[in-house]
């Protein structure tokens, strides 16, 4: 009996991920390791995590999946990524302004 609400237990934890859940979680860790970004036309500085939900309200599942490929660029030509995640919160402020 304690074995089949065992094996009931673990099947109500386990998630599906969707691919659009897959990308979110891979922007995360992308951008875990900038702890902020300081924006150079204003005088106003970003934390990575604001930056992560603000990048997955903004943009759409196909937009965020071309980011990250974006991202994988980017990454091959520098492994600073900071410079190109500047200018995604520059385009986000003018959006939102």
């Amino acid at each position: 009996m304690n074995s089949v609400k065992f094996a009931c237990s673990n099947i109500e934890k386990r998630m599906i991920l969707t691919k659009y859940d897959y990308h979110k979680n891979v922007l995360k860790n992308e951008i875990k390791t900038i702890k902020s970004i300081k924006i150079p036309t204003q005088d106003y500085s970003i934390k990575n995590f604001e930056l992560v939900d603000w990048i997955i309200d903004e943009f759409t599942p196909q937009e965020l999946e071309n980011l990250l490929e974006e991202i994988k660029i980017v990454k091959k030509r520098t492994k600073n990524i900071k410079p190109f995640l500047a200018t995604i919160a520059v385009g986000l402020l003018g959006k939102a302004q």
